[in-house]
């Protein structure tokens, strides 16, 4: 377990990076750690890794205090740390095997039992066929996954990725945190994710610890309730549409379509999704950033779960739209 408490990092310039911070992560997590820069992001990993000390309060870790290592001990903590950097710091002239052999090598551990741990962890990445291609002849993406295969070589309990997707195009950013979270799941390491992007998180939603200006400013889960709770932050709750009625009294139902499963959004999901689209199309003349199906969620063919994807989507776009303008009015 890692737990912040009370935790306060003033540096020698004066600057208050973070203030009176407590946190908790369980073993197994996969956390998202957000904020813009200057927030503290930094800072709370370099005192998770030991890289610096805490002016006030503690940082345990698996019952360590980390704070007070001598430094003749912290490389020993750091041996259940791994860390994935941006700029993927690998050997140029070494090959993939290498590359992440060499993570193993320092640690002495005997040469079967390196070649064995290398090949698992390329296999796990699926780089296997890669092993003797040097960085340079890898893409992106490809390097990332080296980078990453050679942070979980020697079974760390917890891997800190630092904007593991900041340099990948939206496609290869999609199967990165696949990974991590394969990595997260098969290894039962503990991730924590240092990130600027919002789509990712959106897509592939995790607990969000969100700091600003030193301070833990909200922490929890991404989910269907959270995006309703903020849309209605600007529009208010969606009311209940009122179905027509025919001659003699009854409520005329939805039509649904022959590949249209009969079970269907809750009404307050498909409330909250039709307030949202409508909004969005007086957003999209004034913006032209909106680019959406404008068929009711119910007539696209989709499954219920689907249809919720579709409708968690559709509200954040919509709403991050709304608030731009919003802000747009007040310059």
């Amino acid at each position: 377990m890692i737990e912040f408490k009370n935790v306060s990092k003033k540096y020698k310039n004066g600057t208050h990076a973070l203030e009176n911070i407590n946190l908790k992560v369980n073993d197994g997590e996969f956390v998202y750690i957000m904020g813009p820069t200057g927030s503290g992001k930094s800072t709370l990993i370099k005192l998770l890794d030991g890289e610096e000390v805490p002016t006030g309060g503690s940082v345990m870790v698996n019952g360590i205090n980390v704070g007070r290592l001598r430094k003749s001990k912290v490389y020993l903590y750091r041996r259940k740390i791994g860390v994935v950097f941006q700029d993927y710091r690998l050997l140029p002239e070494k090959t993939v095997f290498e590359n992440v052999a060499y993570a193993l090598e320092v640690l002495d551990m005997p040469t079967d039992k390196i070649k064995k741990r290398t090949r698992e962890v390329l296999k796990l990445v699926d780089l296997s066929d890669k092993s003797n291609v040097k960085p340079r002849e890898l893409s992106g993406g490809q390097q990332q996954r080296v980078a990453i295969a050679r942070a979980i070589a020697k079974r760390p309990t917890i891997l800190i990725a630092d904007e593991p997707t900041g340099n990948l195009d939206p496609s290869m950013t999609d199967e990165m945190i696949t990974l991590l979270e394969k990595i997260n799941k098969e290894e039962k390491t503990t991730l924590l994710v240092v990130t600027h992007n919002d789509v990712m998180v959106e897509y592939h939603p995790k607990r969000t610890i969100r700091i600003d200006s030193g301070h833990i400013v909200n922490d929890g889960s991404r989910t269907m309730s959270f995006y309703k709770q903020n849309f209605s932050e600007v529009k208010g709750e969606a009311k209940k549409e009122e179905k027509p009625q025919t001659e003699t009294g009854e409520t005329v139902t939805d039509q649904v379509t022959a590949d249209q499963p009969a079970e269907k959004m809750s009404p307050e999901q498909e409330a909250a999704a039709k307030v949202a689209l409508e909004n969005a199309r007086h957003a999209k003349e004034d913006t032209g950033k909106i680019f959406y199906d404008e068929r009711p969620i119910n007539e696209r063919h989709l499954s219920k779960e689907e249809a919720q994807d579709v409708a968690i989507s559709e509200i954040t776009q919509q709403l991050d739209a709304i608030r731009d303008l919003a802000e747009g009015g007040r310059d």
